[in-house]
């Protein structure tokens, strides 16, 4: 990665341990998001002189990049919907902070307001059934996971809403049978909470799992499709068993 406004987009192949560059515009691209039938990535570019529109470009790398939304505010790349028929994004307006939208895919490049309040709301993260929207927003001072109904068909900020996280949280994934969030707290932790939608919407009590490394609330986290890891860029040697002295009968000594 080069200077700050020179960033491109790699693919990782874990299993043979190469990597392949995807993007090779001089401009900054980030925040991939790969489309759900793994045929697409969604990314967001300041190419053009833009401060961040959306392009997609074939994952095989067998297309030149196509331009999916322009306008004139900073857009960030959040999340498919699992049906991949909405592209879910954050865009930064002057006078309501970071607002949640959904671009619908394919069709006219038309976005759809899902949330639009004087406080930031981004993350946005829809349930595999496509029923529910989990957010992260900071309307009670602090960041928060909350959820909404997902309705793109009806007015932004409609439906009831549920406070999710305790003590503060960002990031939350979807359990991948929809029963459950995760989020990462404002403790560096990942925190569990169980859904009940049979009867509405209800949310358990965040149970706390085990802490993960500061940067990830800043460069995100996932989940496999399984639900049996989660992945998360960590800082090099994170990962390293760090060395430590046990020292036996210490009061004793303390007598000496």
């Amino acid at each position: 990665m080069g200077p700050a406004e020179s960033r491109d987009i790699w693919i990782l192949d874990v299993a043979r341990g190469t990597s392949t560059r995807f993007t090779f515009d001089p401009a900054r691209d980030d925040n991939p998001a790969w489309s759900p039938d793994g045929k697409n990535i969604a990314f967001s570019s300041n190419r053009g002189g833009a401060p961040g529109d959306l392009y997609i470009k074939p994952a095989d790398g067998s297309g030149e990049e196509k331009l999916l939304l322009k306008t004139d505010e900073p857009k960030i790349v959040d999340r498919w919907t699992k049906d991949g028929r909405f592209l879910l994004f954050y865009g930064v307006g002057p006078k309501t902070a970071a607002d949640l939208w959904a671009l619908p895919f394919p069709g006219e490049a038309k976005p759809v307001s899902l949330l639009q309040t004087q406080f930031a709301e981004h993350f946005g993260r829809v349930s595999p059934d496509g029923r529910w929207l989990a957010y992260t927003s900071a309307e009670a001072g602090t960041a928060e996971i909350y959820v909404r109904p997902f309705t793109p068909q009806a007015p932004a900020g409609t439906g009831a809403k549920w406070l999710i996280s305790k003590g503060g949280g960002v990031r939350s994934l979807w359990r991948p049978d929809g029963k459950g969030l995760f989020y990462v707290t404002l403790a560096g932790e990942i925190a569990a909470v169980e859904i009940d939608t049979s009867k509405g919407f209800q949310a358990g009590t965040p149970r706390r799992m085990f802490a993960v490394p500061a940067a990830v609330a800043i460069s995100g986290l996932d989940l496999s499709p399984d639900g049996k890891r989660f992945l998360f860029a960590a800082p090099p040697g994170t990962g390293r068993v760090v060395p430590f002295t046990v020292v036996l009968n210490w009061a004793a000594g303390l007598k000496k």
